[in-house]
């Protein structure tokens, strides 16, 4: 098996500490033969991430760690812990609800989200599935997938939720290749009515969209000029997302 040596590494520390409740780095390096270097950077990048707790200069399992465990979903916490504050500022500059967005086979999931403070607003739940052929986010998440996997998907009968839901697979893919090129994906009532959204995509170190920011808004709130402001501010945020994550991967591969 060709194992990522940084990956291997994370995982025989975290191993190794699982085995012997308390350790500390000295242990670590002196048993497991890794550089103290390496060694300090993976802990302090756990210890921040709360996936370990760290005292008297030994190191615990943090409670995070116990998060993956029974639950699919949050091995995106990462991503999640990284997103959630962005989401608030966005939250608060526009005074609308952000959502961060993934693709679960054959159907979208909220990963997290951060509802407006505003009284008037659009509200969500934290747990809510989405089609993948109607809504912002849903597009975009489908949009750079493989012919076969689009295939399989397209191939189902689409349902209609409103009367701008585009069902037929033809004018969807044609849909999906506008927003593969530009990046940005728009919804225009098609999931639900009075509710239209705006989404930008998160990527990763190949270019591939791994999730979706969106802003759904009641109709009468989202004109061209707001959805213009809303998509370049997450825009921003996506890039500082996707910053934060190639940050982290690149740390535990020294």
């Amino acid at each position: 098996m060709n194992l990522v040596p940084a990956i291997d590494k994370m995982d025989k520390i975290l191993l190794y500490i699982y085995e012997n409740k308390e350790v500390t780095q000295i242990e670590i390096v002196k048993n497991l033969h890794i550089s103290k270097a390496t060694t300090f950077r993976i802990l302090n990048t756990l210890v921040d991430l709360e996936y370990l707790s760290i005292h008297n200069k030994k190191y615990s399992l943090g409670d995070k760690f116990f998060i993956f465990k029974n639950n699919t979903i949050d091995n995106y916490s990462l991503l999640k812990e990284i997103a959630y504050p962005y989401l608030e500022r966005l939250s608060l500059e526009f005074k609308e609800t952000f959502k961060l967005s993934i693709l679960d086979n054959d159907k979208v999931r909220t990963l997290c989200l951060v509802e407006s403070s505003d009284l008037n607003k659009v509200s969500f739940s934290d747990k809510a599935i989405y089609p993948v052929h109607a809504g912002a986010a849903s597009k975009l998440l489908i949009c750079q997938l493989p012919e076969y996997k689009l295939k399989i998907l397209l191939d189902k009968k689409l349902p209609k939720y409103t009367e701008n839901t585009i069902t037929d697979p033809q004018i969807l893919r044609k849909e999906l290749n506008k927003i593969r090129y530009s990046k940005i994906a728009f919804d225009n009532m098609e999931h639900s009515e009075n509710i239209k959204a705006v989404a930008i995509p998160i990527m990763n170190k190949n270019n591939r969209i791994i999730a979706a920011i969106s802003c759904p808004c009641f109709s009468d709130k989202l004109n061209e000029k707001k959805s213009e402001e809303i998509s370049q501010k997450m825009k921003i945020y996506a890039e500082k997302i996707k910053e934060k994550l190639f940050l982290i991967e690149d740390t535990y591969k020294k």
